[in-house]
């Protein structure tokens, strides 16, 4: 069995793919920044998270938006750095501000597994944890949050290039977290929900969503190819089948926060997106996908290990 650490050099391999070396080479460029521009930055943690770097001279601000144009696509966000606003596929404000009440991170251990860009652990910084981490093994999205660490500096953020797999590394680790649209996307949704129950402390609770469809039976969709355009997803289940997951990999208290379709002003095209969004993966009704299925709705579940 490896070593984590031997899985974190494993994974930093990608930051050298062909197509991610001159993205680092942008982000170095942000070092010539002179370092007295970037003194009393001011952070805000509402539904665009904002930078404020008041003593940015006009030739630093620039470099700062063509680095930030260098990573499109920003699938998570929004964020702003004074003038500039990078308008995100996700509006990701939506999702968070519907689970804030239900969180409780103060002093906290938080973990947010597949944290795309890490919006959601900016986010959680609103409650003062005690550190988050963040779980993803996609470089341009680890590039994505050095871009804004490189002017938030907040040292209880930490970003790995590890996936929900490696969480077994971290048994009994976290008070909190965080499994948000990454389920669905697993070809066994047990074995992963098993290791957010395993990595959480006694006590500790964790936030999942999923896809689902509609209906009353303990049953859950398979698509043969694609849904929504996606290759990669795999179990779509009902609502009570996805609280029978978490029931039988050991949580307790299973509180069905809500389920909502998603609409298109929670995901849609941008000028920081890539060429295609929901529209696009939608029938002409907007009631199933491209391919006949259920329009996507997701269903948010809260539990906790006792």
């Amino acid at each position: 069995m490896q070593t984590l650490d031997e899985i974190r050099t494993t994974r930093n391999l990608a930051l050298n793919f062909k197509h991610i070396l001159p993205l680092q080479e942008k982000l170095k460029s942000l070092n010539t920044i002179p370092k007295y521009e970037l003194t009393e930055v001011k952070i805000s943690y509402k539904d665009s998270i904002t930078l404020e770097i008041p003593h940015i001279s006009m030739e630093s601000f620039a470099l700062i938006c063509e680095v930030a144009k260098a990573l499109i696509p920003w699938r998570k966000g929004p964020f702003k750095i004074n003038d500039l606003e990078i308008v995100s596929e996700w509006n990701s404000a939506i999702k968070y501000n519907l689970l804030a009440p239900h969180l409780d991170l103060e002093n906290k251990l938080v973990g947010d597994i597949g944290c795309n860009n890490g919006y959601y652990m900016f986010r959680a910084l609103e409650q003062n944890p005690r550190q988050v981490l963040g779980f993803d093994p996609m470089p341009l999205c680890f590039l994505q949050y050095q871009f804004l660490q490189f002017f938030a500096k907040d040292e209880r953020l930490n970003f790995e290039l590890l996936g929900i797999e490696e969480l077994s590394y971290f048994a009994n680790f976290f008070d909190t977290l965080l499994c948000l649209g990454v389920l669905y996307h697993r070809k066994s949704p047990l074995d992963s929900i098993k290791l957010v129950y395993n990595s959480l402390k006694k006590g500790g609770e964790a936030i999942f969503d999923s896809l689902v469809i509609e209906g009353e039976e303990e049953i859950a969709l398979c698509p043969k190819e694609r849904y929504a355009k996606m290759p990669n997803v795999y179990f779509i289940p009902t609502v009570r089948t996805f609280m029978n997951w978490l029931e039988s990999c050991g949580f307790k208290e299973v509180l069905h926060i809500t389920t909502l379709k998603t609409a298109f002003d929670e995901q849609r095209k941008t000028a920081w997106s890539s060429g295609e969004s929901l529209e696009d993966f939608l029938d002409s009704t907007g009631e199933k996908t491209i391919e006949g299925y259920p329009a996507p709705k997701r269903a948010y579940l809260k539990a906790r290990k006792v």
